[in-house]
């Protein structure tokens, strides 16, 4: 009877995972038009602003009682400096 041998298995496994993790990290450091850091930066920057503008509208059409937005307040989020 053959018995299985989960050491080659595991090892595989192992170099797998290790290059996955350093073409992520490859992906991050890479300055590439933005790389994937700027694109993410930029994403969440946006979201930022598009929260931030919602909430607004939000408040201010509860402080006049009506259902349009008539003066958003200008909120603009800032990536962090690096």
């Amino acid at each position: 009877m053959y018995k299985y041998n989960k050491k080659g298995q595991s090892t595989v496994e192992y170099v797998l995972l290790v290059t996955a993790v350093v073409a992520v990290m490859i992906a991050f450091v890479t300055n590439k038009s933005g790389g994937l850091q700027g694109q993410l930066n930029t994403t969440l920057v946006n979201a930022g602003n598009d929260m931030a503008t919602l909430a607004n509208s939000l408040a201010t059409s509860q402080a006049t009682g009506s259902g349009s937005v008539t003066n958003p307040a200008s909120v603009v989020v800032t990536p962090p400096s690096s």
